[in-house]
């Protein structure tokens, strides 16, 4: 039959096509893996530096019936230069007050008596202490304290009568052997010291 030999050539041309060309089949492309903002591991925080925090300031110590904290009434000078509390102590041998005798750290140089330092003469050893600024004795007197607080803490000084100015003696509670000579101006305290009661330096 001419349309079953026709049918047979058309399949035949129709295989010879497909068996000539090759069929490419492209697989889909495949992204690139990208990291998204929140896979992105964050830095570590770095801590703080620490901050160094203030060295509180040291209270100076007390100006006791005994001396200025670890420099002790009777000392030497080469005792008073171990506490580390004195400046310009030079030699052995006492001054009564002169410049070689030295004075309390931190004393005020315009002061004649701020931290002023007596050795005696006679034994060498340690007879009076002034006091300097910020110092105070056990009963809370200092330069600059009012009269009135003297004579709270002291009963027995007296001083001058209308405190225009005056200096007078109490015995240091504690110590039967020294006393504290405080001089008052214009209702304050202006003088300050712990002085042995045996001593030839000052009256």
């Amino acid at each position: 039959m001419v349309w079953g030999r026709q049918a047979a050539v058309a399949a035949a041309a129709s295989a010879l096509v497909l068996s000539g060309c090759t069929v490419v089949v492209q697989a889909p492309p495949v992204a690139s893996p990208t990291t998204s903002a929140t896979d992105t591991p964050s830095p570590a925080p770095t801590s703080a530096s620490p901050t160094p925090s203030e060295s509180p300031t040291e209270a100076l110590p007390a100006l006791g019936p005994e001396g200025y904290g670890d420099l002790a009434l009777g000392m030497t000078k080469a005792q008073a230069r171990g506490t580390g509390l004195v400046t310009g102590v030079v030699g052995t041998k006492g001054r009564c007050g002169a410049s070689n005798d030295g004075r309390i750290t931190g004393a005020d140089l315009g002061d004649d008596l701020s931290g002023k330092l007596f050795f005696s003469y006679t034994t060498g050893k340690l007879v009076i202490i002034g006091a300097i600024s910020g110092v105070t004795t056990p009963e809370g007197v200092g330069l600059g304290t009012p009269t009135a607080q003297v004579r709270a803490a002291y009963p027995g000084w007296k001083g001058n009568r209308k405190d225009s100015f005056g200096v007078d003696y109490v015995q240091a509670p504690g110590n039967p052997k020294a006393y504290y000579r405080i001089g008052v101006r214009d209702r304050e305290v202006v003088e300050l010291t712990i002085q042995s009661l045996d001593q030839d330096c000052a009256e």
